[in-house]
């Protein structure tokens, strides 16, 4: 398999998470006391090709170029990794004398000049991190990239100080960090302000353009709820409009499962519908709904209010929306001062 493209990193890295090849194995008894469960083996299963490449060790699988994952962390909160055993003073003493990756990176900017003329992220196409001394020197030989670990907005200062670092050169401490235009804030939010990078909903598309090539979007669906809840997002239809798709991609396939139909398509429209349903069902945990954002599409729900004295039968396979159906008519007439009383027949 051939990875040529930035949509089928996701695709690519989940499918070799899944393990070997399996088949199923049935050992048949001709005894009359049998027990089924126990007769079903889950095995490895190994073909002709995959056992003559194993055995002449073909390589398997090749990464190019290679990526050095690039830690950070707030002033005064830099990891510290020791054993149970350890004298809790030398862990200390430790900490002083052995700068964090990011602490050395600010390090290395005070005493080279080309330093500076690099982000965080690009410092490994020119700087090689020695993991036992504990600082970066000018690469010689071969090419490596960097990737910031991901940070959620949730996480406050933190996320704001990587917001930071993807912006600036060069930086010498947490103070040069804060400082802009000779003021030196309190707050990597309020540095952030004050260069101007949170203008509009610039940080918020950002995080979810960055979580969109490795994230799920079930994943997408619960951080783009976050994002409305808690960081007063200024358009939320826009958010939407760039990123619904994204949030989408499982859609077709769990209806295409729940109705055991492969050839079942669903429209953009239908398709958006679908996904709205699911970031409801997320809002209500937050004890909201969409119609709390007045320009995000509302669900169709002309049908509910219109009086008719009809009887309906409502099935459909397990996860369908069922009960949001049944809660959204049960929530619509008690608010209306009207009395429900739901109840299920039994069958015994």
């Amino acid at each position: 398999e051939f990875c040529n493209k930035t949509s089928a990193i996701k695709y690519l890295f989940k499918y070799i998470t899944k393990g070997v090849d399996k088949a199923t194995v049935v050992l048949e008894n001709k005894s009359n006391d049998e027990n089924e469960i126990e007769n079903y083996l889950d095995c490895r299963y190994v073909s002709a090709c995959e056992s003559m490449w194993l055995i002449f060790k073909f390589e398997i699988h090749h990464q190019h170029p290679p990526v050095q994952r690039l830690s950070i962390h707030l002033p005064g909160q830099q990891p510290a990794l020791f054993n149970d055993s350890s004298d809790l003073e030398q862990v200390v003493s430790n900490c002083e004398f052995r700068p964090s990756m990011f602490m050395a990176y600010l390090e290395t900017n005070k005493i080279d000049p080309d330093a500076r003329n690099l982000t965080y992220v690009q410092f490994p196409t020119k700087y090689v991190w020695n993991k036992t001394e504990h600082t970066w020197t000018k690469r010689k030989i071969g090419q490596s990239i960097g990737r910031l670990y991901n940070v959620h907005p949730s996480s406050g200062e933190l996320y704001y100080l990587r917001l930071l670092i993807n912006h600036l050169k060069g930086p010498t401490s947490f103070e040069d960090i804060l400082t802009v235009n000779g003021i030196e804030y309190k707050k990597f939010h309020e540095s952030c302000v004050a260069r101007g990078l949170l203008d509009g909903d610039e940080e918020w598309h950002e995080a979810m353009t960055e979580a969109a090539t490795w994230a799920t979007p079930q994943q997408l669906r619960e951080l783009f709820v976050m994002l409305l809840v808690h960081c007063e997002v200024s358009s939320p239809l826009k958010l939407w409009n760039a990123f619904w798709k994204c949030m989408s991609e499982d859609i077709v396939y769990q209806q295409r499962r729940l109705l055991n139909f492969t050839d079942y398509d669903l429209s953009d429209v239908e398709l958006q519908i679908y996904t709205l349903i699911e970031v409801e069902l997320l809002l209500f945990q937050y004890d909201q709904s969409l119609s709390n954002y007045t320009d995000l599409p509302k669900l169709d729900k002309s049908s509910i209010g219109r009086l008719s004295n009809t009887l309906f039968f409502l099935y459909g396979p397990g996860g369908t929306g069922k009960t949001f159906v049944y809660n959204t008519i049960i929530n619509k007439l008690r608010s209306e001062k009207n009395i429900v009383i739901p109840v299920a027949s039994s069958v015994t």
